[in-house]
């Protein structure tokens, strides 16, 4: 019964406005990676740093107290992050609006476009909030999977568009 009824706010969620992606082109701008300590391995494309951690790429934006990125071969980027909390903004395709989260640990697939948050998680587009112990986020999709630990809950607010006033005949 409460599958059912987190699969049914999910789904709204996702239906309640048209879609607007995350900004697809994020992914092909070159990422820079600022913190106090940093290691990179070139040949195994990995960097690991620590400490006050600042990663950008296009309109996205990583605050961590470490992080893990990796590149495989055909140039895929992922990345896992540490932080209290880890802080993660985007914004969305063809919109003015933004995708942030917070977590205190998150996984990010670069191939598959998914976000991973682990722990007091949370992601905000506008005003709609949903909150949870676990929060996938389909950045191509807009699709959220948020799930709570047991005897937890996962909450959503979701808020009303505003419709535009029609002009008086």
């Amino acid at each position: 019964m409460f599958r059912t009824k987190l699969a049914l706010a999910l789904a709204l969620v996702c239906c309640l406005e048209s879609p607007a992606f995350a900004e697809q082109g994020d992914r092909e701008k070159p990422m820079n990676i600022q913190a106090d300590n940093c290691n990179y391995e070139q040949k195994a494309q990995r960097s690991v740093c620590t400490h006050n951690v600042v990663v950008t790429q296009g309109t996205m934006t990583i605050y961590a107290d470490r992080l893990v990125i990796t590149q495989d071969a055909d140039g895929n980027q992922f990345a896992h992050g540490e932080g209290k909390p880890v802080r993660f903004k985007q914004r969305l395709d063809k919109s003015t609006d933004w995708l942030e989260a917070e977590s205190q640990r998150f996984n990010y697939d670069g191939k598959k476009g998914f976000l991973q948050l682990f722990d007091k998680a949370w992601v905000r587009k506008s005003q709609d909030v949903v909150h949870g112990d676990h929060i996938t986020y389909d950045l191509n999709t807009e699709l959220y999977q948020a799930k709570s630990k047991p005897g937890g809950r996962v909450n959503i607010t979701i808020v009303p568009k505003k419709k535009e006033a029609k002009a008086a005949p």
